[in-house]
C-alpha cells in the first residue's frame, strides 16, 4: 500500500536522497538538494512524496497561493512508473485544493512529453497556451494546462452543451 506525506524539515533528512535520486533520473537539469530545501522552508510551497514499503517512489512540489496551484515538479522513480503514482499525488493534489476551496491549478509540461499531458488530459486539465522555448536545456516549449476547480469537489467538468 502506498501512503503520502508531506516532507518537511523534520522529515526530510529521511526522503531528501531518494528524491534527489529520482529527481537526477527524471530531467536533464535536475534541482539541486538546496533547491528542494528552499520548498521546504517556503510557506506557501508544499513538498509530497509516494511511500510504498518505507521507501519514496515518487513526490510533487507545488505552490498554493491565493486561490491556486501552481506544480513545480512532480517525478516517479523509473522502476515504479505507469503503475498510478504520479495520478495519486495530483489527485491528491487536487482533493486538497477544492477542499480548501481554491479555484484552479496550473502547470507546464515540455510539448514532448505524451505520457504527462495524457495523465493532465484524463484529470481534467486543458491546455490554455504555450511557452516557447521554456525549457532551457533543450530550447523546448511547453503546454501551459490549466484546471478549474469547483468548491469542495474536486475537478469542474463542463456540461455537453457548453454551458455552466
Amino acid at each position: 500500500m502506498t501512503s503520502l506525506l508531506r516532507i518537511t524539515e523534520e522529515n526530510q533528512h529521511r526522503y531528501l536522497g531518494s528524491i534527489i535520486e529520482i529527481e537526477n533520473m527524471s530531467f536533464s537539469t535536475p534541482w539541486s538538494p538546496a533547491c528542494f530545501l528552499q520548498e521546504i522552508r517556503n510557506p506557501v510551497s508544499h513538498l509530497w512524496g509516494a511511500v510504498r514499503e518505507q521507501e519514496l517512489n515518487g513526490y510533487i512540489c507545488f505552490w498554493m497561493l491565493d486561490l491556486e496551484i501552481q506544480v513545480l515538479d512532480l517525478a516517479v522513480h523509473l522502476q515504479e512508473r505507469r503503475k498510478g503514482l504520479g495520478r495519486l499525488l495530483l489527485s491528491h493534489m487536487i482533493e486538497t485544493a477544492a477542499s480548501r476551496d481554491l479555484e484552479s491549478v496550473w502547470l507546464e509540461v515540455r510539448v514532448s512529453n505524451a505520457g504527462a499531458i495524457r495523465l493532465y488530459q484524463d484529470l481534467g486539465f486543458v491546455q490554455v497556451g504555450v511557452r516557447r522555448k521554456y525549457y532551457s536545456d533543450t530550447q523546448e516549449d511547453a503546454k501551459v494546462m490549466h484546471l478549474t476547480l469547483t468548491r469542495s469537489a474536486g475537478p469542474l467538468r463542463q456540461p455537453a452543451h457548453g454551458g455552466y
